[in-house]
């Protein structure tokens, strides 16, 4: 029997049926069914909207009754040229007033999602971060073309090295926080976040196995991240001597990386301000830093020696009488890896060593060399583990915390400072004279970055479900799929794999015999490859039409070269996870994806004439 729970008995119960478990598969179980049957499976209500129209628009339902169901609730904005919408599992019944309270800086942010169709849990998924997490509202997703819901199991993601939305694990997870936080706001709340931070501090120690003493700093996201190596270089060596900031792998690094690493913004928004002024530049405090970038490659797409340059940078400054701060990277957007992760001189006395592994693609080991020659390490939960958009740490290695402990705070926490960015509640214990310096710099304002909790609490999900594998079997996993899936890109006459870095497989991708797709070109592939197009080309064949309908989020492009650009597969945690379970399913939905990309580039021409 196909629906064995509460199973249809007419032709026309079966057409509901269908619908219902089109949008709600697996939740036939939770379902009450009233007086007469359940022809879409149920409800506690009836409504004169209850029709086929109603059940293929659920908005009009939603208008009709006045309320979202608390089971349910709609995903906005079109996910394809079907119109057809996603759905989610709400963390609770949509209602008139905020179950927490939203504080002035995230009006923005919350009330562009709830009218896109969102919940309010699923809105409060995007507060306390910047532009990159606003929904917009004419096309209901974010700047990455993803919503704050699980991706539709019937479509695929591969795009974990950009932006995540929540997995089906950490969207649970944070749902259930959500529902602890609820009813409060104010002091009542500040307190609840705080507590929840220092537990996140506590978990994410522990699953990293950091060595005693050292300590986390949590920020809004891995770019917010770079504003704290130059605050701790300020705290150690005082307010008169110059810092100057050097960069690696300019261009595969955030966009934001670059700004934030001479102390400038780099969004119109800023995580407890909200909207900046048209005219903001600078944070203040951050005087006397100035920045070296170094690219990432050079312009025929040849990786630059990074570490050379680094060596070099350090020694001009010596010679300056500059302090500075040297930068490795350990997996910019393509997986690249500088050779040699910079440590920190004379336990910071001299220099400072910031690894950024924001990618979060290391071992325990790397992680733990690092730390044992003084780095500083920027880590995000969003991009390998998949929390939503975004969510950041600094790791400060025993040697530096002990001497944060004992250093004055730098003047920088203003509301123009360093303060739109960080409350108390996200600094560890060696760094209590800064939470003491944000109190008294914002006149005690009470502020709690609640998105923030919630993104953490969702990544934590994901490095939970990964703890019990060693690193040894993770590395042999991505390994063996990146070797699969990189061989079905080169099956393709069309695709190229350009670039194969542990768990991520850059792809470049010809048009027709026109040569390699561009950056511009590749950002409208990446549009497509989000949405249904199969109507859009009708020379296709019934394999290539199979291909383009399903959905499929991939990394964004990437600028490597003169002569062109590359997309990216990447694994994320669930789909490692899907992987050491089930390799065949998982390399199937990887297949799926190649095949895509391979018809969206044959048909390229074809799809851009379109005007989708």
């Amino acid at each position: 029997t196909t629906y064995p729970v509460n199973t249809p008995h007419t032709k026309e119960e079966l057409y509901y049926r269908r619908i219902y478990d089109e949008h709600f598969h697996g939740l036939e179980h939770v379902v009450k069914l009233w007086e007469g049957g359940g022809r879409a499976m149920g409800a506690e209500w009836k409504s004169d909207m209850y029709t086929r129209e109603g059940l293929k628009n659920v908005n009009l339902l939603s208008h009709s009754l006045q309320q979202q169901t608390a089971a349910f609730s709609t995903t906005g904005g079109s996910t394809g040229s079907s119109g057809t919408r996603s759905f989610s599992t709400a963390a609770q019944t949509s209602t008139a007033e905020p179950s927490i309270e939203i504080q002035k800086f995230d009006e923005e942010a919350y009330y562009s999602a709830t009218s896109s169709g969102f919940s309010d849990f699923e809105a409060s998924l995007t507060l306390g971060g910047d532009d990159r997490s606003l929904i917009k509202e004419d096309v209901g997703t974010n700047k990455y073309h993803i919503k704050p819901v699980p991706v539709d199991p019937a479509h695929v993601f591969r795009g974990s090295c950009t932006g995540n939305p929540p997995t089906r694990r950490g969207y649970d997870a944070a749902a259930r926080l959500f529902s602890q936080l609820s009813g409060s706001g104010g002091q009542e709340l500040n307190s609840a976040v705080h507590e929840v931070f220092e537990d996140q501090r506590a978990r994410l120690a522990e699953l990293l196995h950091l060595p005693a003493g050292a300590e986390i700093v949590l920020c809004p996201s891995g770019s917010d991240a770079e504003y704290v190596p130059i605050a701790v270089a300020r705290a150690l060596k005082g307010k008169d001597v110059p810092i100057v900031n050097g960069v690696t792998q300019l261009r595969e690094i955030g966009a934001g990386s670059a700004p934030a690493s001479t102390g400038r913004y780099f969004s119109t928004h800023v995580p407890l301000l909200g909207r900046l002024s048209d005219d903001a530049a600078e944070l203040r405090g951050f005087r006397n830093v100035t920045g070296s970038l170094i690219s990432a490659r050079e312009t025929n797409g040849d990786v630059v020696d990074a570490t050379l340059e680094m060596d070099k940078f350090a020694e001009a400054a010596f010679n300056d009488g500059a302090y500075p701060i040297v930068h490795g990277v350990f997996g910019g957007k393509t997986g690249l890896r500088d050779n040699k992760m910079p440590g920190s001189m004379e336990s910071g006395d001299k220099s400072l060593g910031v690894v950024d592994a924001c990618q979060g693609r290391f071992s325990n080991e790397e992680l733990h060399r690092w730390l044992d020659r003084d780095s500083l390490v920027l880590f995000t939960a969003s991009k390998f583990f998949q929390a939503p958009p975004f969510c950041g740490a600094v790791i400060v290695p025993p040697a530096i915390a002990a001497k944060l402990r004992n250093a004055p705070a730098p003047e920088m926490f203003c509301n123009g400072g360093l303060g739109g960015f960080l409350t108390g509640s996200e600094l560890p214990p060696c760094l209590d004279s800064w939470s003491e310096e944000i109190r008294a710099q914002t006149d005690g304002e009470v502020r709690s970055n609640v998105g923030l909790a919630l993104r953490w609490e969702a990544g934590l999900a994901g490095m939970e479900a990964l703890a019990s594998v060693s690193d040894d079997v993770r590395t042999e996993a991505v390994d063996c799929w990146a070797g699969k899936v990189s061989s079905m890109v080169n099956e393709a006459s069309n695709l190229d794999a350009w670039c194969v870095e542990r768990s991520i497989v850059s792809i470049r991708v010809k048009k027709g015999e026109d040569g390699w797709l561009s950056m511009s070109e590749l950002r409208d592939l990446y549009r497509w490859m989000s949405m249904d197009v199969s109507d859009l080309v009708p020379t296709a064949t019934s394999e290539e039409r199979t291909a383009l309908s399903k959905p499929a989020y991939i990394g964004q492009p990437v600028d490597v070269s003169d002569s062109h650009a590359i997309v990216r597969i990447a694994l994320g945690v669930d789909s490692l996870v899907s992987y050491l379970d089930d390799k065949s399913s998982t390399l199937e939905e990887d297949r799926a994806v190649v095949q895509k990309l391979a018809a969206i580039g044959k048909h390229f021409n074809t799809l851009k004439e379109s005007g989708r």
